[in-house]
């Protein structure tokens, strides 16, 4: 692990221009895995899911996220919180993974299947059978614990340590530069897939934020329209990353001369004409990964189960005005086998770059200028390396 470290931050320390990929290691070594998930996914904050699939008192959304198992769910206050699923009485998981309970639904109560001791919407012990004879029991002390969270564009976050900087405060550059224009929390999340993925989390993360590999994966899909040599990627942040995927010259043009741009779903509210002449993606730091186009945003989950596995969930969200307009079932099942087509192009990408992660043949790379946004990654990810070796 040290040398491995040691490593990291050398690759973090390169220029830009002299950059290259990590070892390895970065990618397969189980004790780096654990290092991120105590250094990483257990201190930052994580999206964990979007408020439109929270919409009344009940609604939950199941999620594991570095050893804890998490239900984010909506309050007959309306108050939306990230609840620990461990019932207080043994310590079973009250959805276990694995045994049929679904990731997203509706509750009146949170009850343990084990003994049948039953929760409220705010995590509160309601029932508890046959614990009469229990000296000194109260029920009206129990309660599931509750984890610091927060909602950020209509975005649930969740921090498990309870101790990173507020996040409204670490995102304002990033919403009022950028991601502000969409107003995420007023959109509708009409798509959603689950994938259980043979690769590190860090594969997915790198491929989504570099447009480098339009030119071979999306060859046929995203590459004719979003060409990988107009791209560019905003300075480095320490909060976030980003790149901007201009269209090619000539469907610039026709927006521009035409005024408005003819999108499969109407554009978003409040966006500008200089805003309909590209898409954009971003990350923030460490795995919130959004793709921005004008009528449309996706927004990806990725999170480690292990040191070459990961669970991903695929998302696509829309303007509530473009479920109302014509044909807008048929547009959305073609979108959505859009979506669906170049994602599986990168799931071949990404699986087949961790099987070769394991070759004799593997060397760390140099870079490309297009890839910019790897190389944040790196310095992100020594930043962590950095505040653990400071204690």
């Amino acid at each position: 692990m040290n040398t491995l470290a040691e490593s990291i931050l050398a690759a973090a320390e390169l220029p830009r221009e002299r950059s290259e990929s990590l070892p390895a290691g970065a990618y397969r070594d189980p004790s780096f895995a654990e290092f991120e998930k105590r250094e990483i996914f257990a201190k930052e904050w994580i999206s964990l899911c979007h408020i439109s699939q929270l919409k009344k008192p009940g609604d939950f959304v199941r999620v594991d996220l570095a050893d804890e198992p998490l239900l984010v769910i909506r309050g007959k206050d309306d108050a939306i919180r990230v609840l620990s699923r461990t019932c207080r009485h043994r310590g079973m998981d009250v959805m276990p993974t694995g045994f049929g309970h679904p990731d997203e639904g509706n509750r009146r109560v949170v009850l343990c299947p084990y003994h049948l001791w039953s929760y409220d919407l705010t995590g509160k012990l309601v029932g508890a059978p046959e614990m009469q004879q229990a000296e000194g029991f109260d029920r009206s002390e129990v309660c599931l614990h509750a984890f610091r969270s927060a909602i950020w564009n209509g975005f649930v976050f969740v921090d498990l340590s309870g101790q990173a900087p507020p996040l409204a405060e670490r995102l304002t550059d990033l919403e009022s530069r950028f991601l502000g224009k969409w107003d995420m929390a007023s959109a509708e999340m009409v798509w959603s897939a689950h994938w259980d993925c043979a690769f590190n989390w860090k594969v997915l993360v790198e491929n989504f934020m570099e447009c480098y590999h339009h030119l071979g994966a999306h060859r046929k899909t995203l590459e004719p329209f979003l060409p990988a040599k107009g791209c560019w990627t905003e300075p480095e942040n320490p909060v976030f990353s980003a790149m901007h995927l201009p269209l090619k010259a000539s469907m610039q043009e026709e927006i521009r001369a035409a005024g408005h741009a003819e999108t499969p779903f109407p554009v978003f509210p409040g966006l500008g004409l200089e805003d309909c002449v590209e898409w954009s993606i971003y990350l923030i730091y460490p795995n919130g990964l959004f793709f921005h186009a004008p009528d449309r945003f996706y927004w990806y989950r990725i999170l480690p189960t292990g040191p070459e596995s990961s669970s991903l969930v695929t998302t696509l969200f829309v303007h509530p005005s473009a479920m109302e307009a014509p044909g807008y079932q048929e547009t959305l099942e073609r979108e959505i086998q859009a979506g669906i087509d170049f994602h599986m192009e990168d799931m071949e990408m990404c699986t087949a770059t961790q099987r070769g992660l394991a070759s004799a043949g593997y060397a760390p790379g140099r870079l490309s200028h297009l890839e910019e946004t790897i190389w944040q990654l790196q310095r992100w990810i020594a930043g962590r390396i950095k505040r653990s070796q400071a204690g």
